[in-house]
């Protein structure tokens, strides 16, 4: 007896191909389409935790060179006017050049951006920079300034000449000193001048990718200025 098969219960074409062959072209393209935005989403996702991490970390480095900046001129500044022996003036390093604790504004620029000191320190002796003609004791004649080009705060040593040296890295973006007298009174006489007040501003290097711009930190800080 010859069985005939019921053409209705028969794979199709398509069917017998998928069986022999796997996955048809559609069903292919599918999958690979699903497995591109997976992937696709999963590097988005990983960049975008990249991206907020190295911001961070910037960030946090900004801040640890903002304090070093802050802490740095505030020790440059405390040895400002101690002057034991009571010298008026000193050949260093011109002649003749009268003792005094700060000068402001220095490069006369207005911007209040840097500053000039005198202490006898290195060492005390009654020498401030050392022997007319000589000039070698270092740091009790010294310019603090910001370089906006290098975005860094430089230090000039008056008596030893050269060029400003740079103490920070290039993230420092403004530095700004202002002047109390005694009753704490904002002045611009330098020989009123009893506190000094400094603001530091350092910038992160790498931008914030939610406000499309960098972001910036800003310490400040006072220095009482010694009277002898």
């Amino acid at each position: 007896m010859v069985t005939r098969l019921d053409p209705r219960r028969q794979p199709s074409p398509a069917r017998r191909v998928r069986d022999a062959r796997g996955f048809l072209t559609a069903e292919l393209l599918v999958s690979m389409m699903v497995t591109v935005t997976a992937m696709g989403a999963a590097l988005a996702v990983t960049e975008q935790v990249s991206r907020g991490y190295t911001t961070q970390l910037d960030n946090a480095l900004t801040q640890e060179e903002a304090r070093f900046a802050l802490e740095w001129v505030e020790t440059t500044l405390r040895a400002a006017g101690a002057n034991p022996y009571d010298v008026a003036t000193t050949d260093c390093p011109g002649v003749a050049l009268q003792f005094q604790a700060v000068r402001l504004d220095p490069n006369g620029n207005g911007l209040m951006d840097d500053l000039r000191l005198q202490a006898d320190v290195n060492p005390p002796n009654g020498l401030v920079g050392g022997v007319g003609g000589t000039c070698d004791e270092a740091g009790e004649d010294v310019t603090i300034a910001h370089d906006q080009a290098a975005k860094a705060i430089t230090l000039l040593d008056n008596n030893l000449g050269g060029l400003p040296t740079p103490m920070t890295d290039g993230v420092i973006t403004g530095l700004q000193f202002s002047y109390l007298d005694a009753t704490r009174t904002p002045t611009n006489t330098a020989a009123a001048a009893a506190f000094v007040q400094v603001s530091v501003t350092a910038e992160s290097p790498s931008g914030n990718r939610a406000s499309g711009a960098a972001d910036t930190v800003t310490l400040t800080s006072e220095v009482r200025i010694r009277v002898r």
